[in-house]
């Protein structure tokens, strides 16, 4: 309930994962609060929190609704305020990256305005720079990606 109550949240105040920590956004103070709450359900619930991350990701991108839209945004924004979740669930995610979840991930914004694709890659790229749990599994990933 956590995730959706601040998805729906993320949503009504635009959905732009590079704006979330600008000063005066009144979305900063609700997503601090949805961190902050994960954080403290982590220390018993890790594994279903992990779960429902993945299972967001993975449901948005077969989705048109405008909600799914905004959840990779959404879950970028958890990742860049809360180094625990984004070492949580980066394994398992660059697992499932398989090509039919790559090509779903193209489809997905392909439509979005190239700004914002910019803006959005940045913050992944930032993500990527600071994650140390599973690095080697993700830049393996990457490289194998890149290059087949």
């Amino acid at each position: 309930r956590v995730l959706s109550c601040g998805l729906k949240d993320f949503c009504a105040h635009g959905g732009d994962a590079t704006a979330g920590t600008a000063a005066g956004d009144k979305r900063v103070p609700k997503i601090a609060s949805v961190v902050g709450i994960l954080g403290h359900l982590a220390s018993r619930h890790a594994s279903s929190i992990k779960q429902e991350l993945l299972r967001m990701f993975h449901e948005s991108l077969g989705s048109p609704r405008e909600q799914h839209k905004a959840t990779v945004p959404f879950l970028l924004q958890l990742a860049l305020m809360s180094p625990a979740l984004l070492a949580t669930v980066s394994p398992e995610l660059v697992d499932s990256l398989k090509p039919p979840v790559l090509n779903q991930l193209h489809q997905h914004f392909s439509a979005m305005p190239r700004d914002e694709l910019d803006g959005l890659v940045g913050v992944v790229v930032h993500l990527l720079c600071h994650t140390s749990a599973g690095a080697l599994r993700t830049l393996r990933f990457l490289l194998a990606t890149a290059a087949p």
